[in-house]
Formats: C-alpha cells, sequence, structure tokens
C-alpha cells in the first residue's frame, strides 16, 4: 500500500462502485493505466457507496491482493462535482452532459475509453466507469490478474468442491437474475434476459464434448425454476440457500472450475477469466451471454449465445 504522505510524482484516482465483479474490472483498468504511465493508484471508496441505497454494496476490493491508497476528499473533489454537474444536466438540460478531458476520464453508456490517446502530459488523473472490457487491462493482464485472484477458502466445503476437480471436470453455471433489483431487465442490453432454453441448449453442448463432467451452478438462491433446466443427477447447487454465502470464496471456486457458462453477470465473467488463467494448459469450453451491457466483454475465443 501507498501511503498519503509519500513522494507523489503522478496520480490515477478512481472511483470504485458496484459489486464485486464491477470493483474488479475498475481496478483492472486503473490499475492498468497507472502501470502504463508510470503512477500511484488512489482509489475513491466512499461516494460510489453512498449513492448506492438500492443495493447497498461495499468496497470488497481489500480482501484481494491489490495495490492501492485511499482517496481523500481533497483528491476525490471531481467525483463530486461530475455528480452534481450530472444531476444540474438532467434537471436543466434533459441529460448528461460529458465532462471528459484531458485529464477527468468519465466513461459514458459503457463506451470503450481508448487509454492509449490520451494526453499523457498531465500530472494527475480522475477514472470513473464501470470499464467491462478487458481491453483496459490487456498490456498489463498477467499481473493484473494475479493482483486478483483470491485466497484459498478458509471455509472446508469451498475446499471439497474444488477437490472434486481430481475425479471430475468441473463445469460452472452461473445464472444472475438480479432479483433485488427494482429494474432487472435494466442489467441486460436491451433489456433481453436469456430464457431457461438458452441455457440447457449451451450445457447440452458443453456436456456433450466434456467427459466425466460435475454440474456447479452458481446463483444467487435456490430458484424454483433451476428444476426446469434438466440438469445432470450430478449436479451440485452454490448459493446462499446451500450454505455458500461468501462472494469471494465462490470467485476462488469459479476460478477452479475448468469450463463456465453465465449470463450477464460480471462476478461470472470474472471466474471465467481467472480460470482462463488457471486452465491457460488445456482446453476449455466457455459460453458467455451476448446480453451484456458492454457488447464487446467476452474474449474473442469465448462462445457467445
Amino acid at each position: 500500500m501507498v501511503l498519503e504522505n509519500d513522494v507523489i510524482l503522478r496520480t490515477v484516482t478512481l472511483e470504485i462502485k458496484g459489486g464485486l465483479g464491477n470493483q474488479m474490472f475498475q481496478y483492472a483498468a486503473g490499475r492498468a493505466f497507472s502501470l502504463e504511465i508510470g503512477a500511484k493508484l488512489f482509489l475513491e471508496k466512499k461516494l460510489g457507496f453512498t449513492l448506492d441505497r438500492e443495493y447497498r454494496r461495499s468496497f470488497e476490493l481489500d480482501r484481494l491482493p491489490v495495490t492501492f491508497s485511499t482517496s481523500r476528499f481533497q483528491r476525490s473533489f471531481p467525483f463530486y462535482l461530475e455528480r452534481f454537474h450530472s444531476l444540474l444536466s438532467k434537471k436543466f438540460l434533459g441529460g448528461q452532459v460529458s465532462q471528459n478531458s484531458w485529464n477527468y476520464l468519465f466513461e459514458r453508456n459503457f463506451e470503450f475509453v481508448d487509454l492509449s490517446k490520451v494526453d499523457l502530459s498531465k500530472k494527475n488523473y480522475w477514472l470513473s466507469g464501470y470499464f467491462q472490457d478487458p481491453r483496459y487491462f490487456e498490456t498489463h493482464k498477467n499481473r493484473i490478474l494475479s493482483e486478483l485472484t483470491p485466497p484459498p477458502p478458509l471455509e472446508k466445503k469451498y475446499l471439497d468442491l474444488a477437490n472434486l476437480s481430481k475425479n471430475y471436470n468441473l463445469i460452472a453455471l452461473g445464472i444472475r437474475m438480479y432479483e433485488e433489483s427494482s429494474t432487472p431487465d435494466a442489467h441486460s442490453r436491451f433489456g433481453f434476459r436469456k430464457s431457461i432454453d438458452d441455457y440447457r441448449i449451451q450445457l447440452s453442448k458443453v456436456l456433450s464434448i466434456v467427459s466425466n463432467p460435475l454440474v456447479l451452478v452458481f446463483t444467487t438462491q435456490e430458484f424454483d425454476f433451476l428444476k426446469s433446466l434438466g440438469l445432470p443427477r450430478e449436479t451440485i447447487f452454490v448459493n446462499r440457500d446451500t450454505g455458500f454465502n461468501n462472494s469471494l470464496d465462490k470467485l476462488w471456486l469459479l476460478s477452479n472450475c475448468q469450463h463456465h457458462i453465465f449470463n450477464n453477470s460480471t462476478f461470472y465473467w470474472w471466474g471465467a477469466a481467472l480460470s482462463k488463467n488457471l486452465f491457460s494448459d488445456v482446453s476449455q469450453q466457455i459460453y458467455c451471454a451476448d446480453n451484456f451491457l458492454n457488447p464487446n466483454i467476452a474474449y474473442p475465443d469465448w462462445k457467445t449465445f
């Protein structure tokens, strides 16, 4: 960790918001940019969560082996000004007006911001957005994936499931319903959500290829529709109703599954990406939904559905 009173030549200050998957994307983009320009990375950890009244999420990155310093208000003030400006724009101009300039980079509508074209003559930079695109950290991918790799769980039940890979090829089926949201369709592009048949078709494809498979179904809770998926008898359900409550440990378990099928969830995306790094020497079947808000989120070698 870098202390606030260290001698700092250049800085990148990044606003963190959303759930763990979104926080990881934001960190990956900010960390890669800071490495690229030789700057210290500061994280604004309060504003995004103070305004998160619907989901009540919290900062979770400090449970990972990441490198950053905490930003204070004196450093974070551009984010507060941007919020104030956006509020005024919505009220008086009918919409948001981009505040991007030489060193204030606010991502809008999941549009890719080419950081390689940023004026690098400045000392301080501020980044705010979701940055759900692996291109942001491609240059420093190995280092960042290492920093975002969860430590092994302390709870034995997660370790026991991962150890099943000695006898089975683990298939992670990740289904995010956004049931806690008042507008669940807003989390998918054009409001399009995947159907039971979509999951069943992709799972059938993977099961026809993978030998000795064992399916782990990751959801937030035990939904009734899971009974309609036509799952194999050996299926294991991983959710809070079956006693799996720790998000970081579930992410670790996801990364230890060789094959993945998942819908528009950045949490499940990171499970597959970390798995891709772990199983780099073996063949994987990874099916990524095409209804993420950012249509460019999937790696080129992943299959989309």
